[in-house]
Formats: structure tokens, C-alpha cells, sequence
């Protein structure tokens, strides 16, 4: 291994370490607001409530809609849950201080870290008590699985987490490439409450949409690899193929965005001098 190859891993080995850390550090503010933590159960559990009302009173007509059952449905949602609970828990606490960061002198100290500045506004804040979502959302996704009859193994299965994990990697770029516009607008509060909006749309199949909508959902908007397509892979209708294609837009996002971060960084001046 070369000299420029094990400073790339003992970098990316240091950024793990510190990510542990302000893990830790989460789980012990969360230990001090106990009250929080149950608040966020139940409001999870509202919410996953209320996702789940209309495919009860859809699928109360009829038991397929464009080659979904409401055990299908239901497992999607529960996937939805587990997405959207990951985001609220490791993203939205950093991209929604965006405005906070460039407005009030705060990324002057993150640009002194001897860390990746990128890193740090993206990942330093961690929610732990949003990831009861996490878990209610698996729960779900057993009962629509077990209740679906769906026999999958262990290919299917490693396809489908895969997946999520792609999926989340490209919503993440989305709302980091809509929260760096900062260094432009200046503001950028409104962009979470769009993106979460957006966000809604991965409760249902992508096939409940018209085809632009889908496109959209698809490559602009990607929700459609966090939520429809994992659970296809589960039910066996979905190849390496999709998966692949997946893992090639997440690379390339990641690169449009840290592009975007370093163009971002050349326009700030700072907001402390």
C-alpha cells in the first residue's frame, strides 16, 4: 500500500472515530431529556399511524392496485418509516442549521477543524431519540412482510439493504445540494420543509404515479431507491441491474455535491470579520 493510500484510510479511519464520538456525546444529552425521547416515540407512532390510514381505506375497495397488495403497501410504508426515522436522526439536525452556520460566524470554527468541513456540518449532530422511528418502521415492515407471504433470501435481502443505503446516500446529496445554496441565499429555512414534503411522496409505490412523476422520483427526487425499490427487491421483482444503476448515481452525486461544497467555500467571506 502506498504512502498517499494510507493517508486516505487513517483520514477516513480518524473521521469514523470522531463520528463515534459524537455519537456518544448524543446519547448522553439524550439520557439528560428523557421527556423528549417519549415525545418523539409517540409523535413517530401518530405520524406511522397516519401513513398507514389511507392504504387501509384504499385497498378496502379492491385488493390490488397496479400489482400491489395492502400487505405490500404496508411494508413499503414501514420502509418509509425507517428511511425518513435515519434522516431525522443523523441528517436533518445538521442541514437544518445550514442558515445558522453561514449567518452567524459558525463554519469560521468548523473550517479550523483539522477534519473535512463537509463532514462535520453534515454529520456532527445526532438525534438518537428519532431512531424509535427506526424501529417501529421494522416492526411495520415485518407485519406487511409476514402478512405479504413473501418468501425472499438472503440475495434479495442484501439487494434491498443495499438499496436503502444507496437511497440514503442520494437524498442526503439532494438536501445537502438545496441547503449549499446558503452560500448564495443566505437562507435556506424553507428548503427542508420542501424537501420533507417531497419526501412524502415515497409512502406510496412509484407506480401510483404518472410517468414524469416517476422519472422525477426517480433521478431528480431519488426517494424511489430508499422505498419502492427495496421493497421489490424483498418481493424478488428487481435485479442487480437496479441496484447497480443506484450505486453509480450515488457516486456520482456525491461528487456533484462535494463540487458544489468546495464552489460554495470559494463565494463565503465571514460572517464573524
Amino acid at each position: 500500500m502506498s504512502t498517499l493510500d494510507r493517508t486516505w484510510w487513517h483520514k477516513q479511519w480518524r473521521h469514523l472515530r470522531l463520528w463515534r464520538r459524537f455519537f456518544a456525546q448524543a446519547v448522553v444529552r439524550e439520557t439528560h431529556f428523557r421527556a423528549h425521547f417519549l415525545t418523539t416515540l409517540l409523535v413517530g407512532l401518530v405520524q406511522l399511524g397516519l401513513g398507514i390510514v389511507p392504504t387501509l381505506l384504499l385497498f378496502g375497495f379492491t385488493a390490488e392496485v397496479h400489482g400491489w397488495s395492502r400487505a405490500e403497501v404496508i411494508a413499503l410504508v414501514g420502509v418509509f418509516q425507517i428511511v425518513t426515522g435515519l434522516m431525522a436522526t443523523f441528517i436533518a439536525p445538521n442541514l437544518n442549521r445550514m442558515t445558522t452556520y453561514l449567518t452567524e460566524g459558525e463554519l469560521d470554527s468548523v473550517l479550523l477543524r483539522p477534519v473535512s468541513s463537509q463532514f462535520y456540518l453534515t454529520l456532527r449532530w445526532i438525534n438518537v431519540a428519532e431512531l424509535t422511528n427506526v424501529a417501529s418502521g421494522i416492526v411495520v415492515l415485518v407485519i406487511g412482510l409476514v402478512q405479504a407471504g413473501i418468501g425472499f433470501g438472503p440475495g434479495q435481502v442484501a439487494q434491498a439493504v443495499v438499496l436503502v443505503g444507496t437511497g440514503l446516500v442520494l437524498l442526503t446529496a439532494v438536501w445537502s445540494a438545496m441547503s449549499f445554496l446558503a452560500f448564495w441565499l443566505q437562507s435556506v429555512n424553507p428548503i427542508g420543509f420542501v424537501f420533507l414534503n417531497l419526501m412524502e411522496a415515497g409512502r406510496y409505490p412509484l407506480v401510483f404515479f404518472p410517468a414524469a412523476v416517476r422519472t422525477f422520483l426517480t433521478f431528480a427526487f431519488p426517494v424511489a431507491f430508499a422505498t419502492t425499490f427495496p421493497v421489490r427487491a424483498l418481493t424478488g421483482d428487481l435485479g442487480w441491474g437496479t441496484v447497480a444503476v443506484g450505486l453509480g448515481l450515488a457516486v456520482v452525486a456525491q461528487g456533484l455535491v462535494r463540487l458544489l461544497w468546495r464552489r460554495g467555500l470559494l463565494t463565503y467571506s465571514s460572517a464573524s470579520s
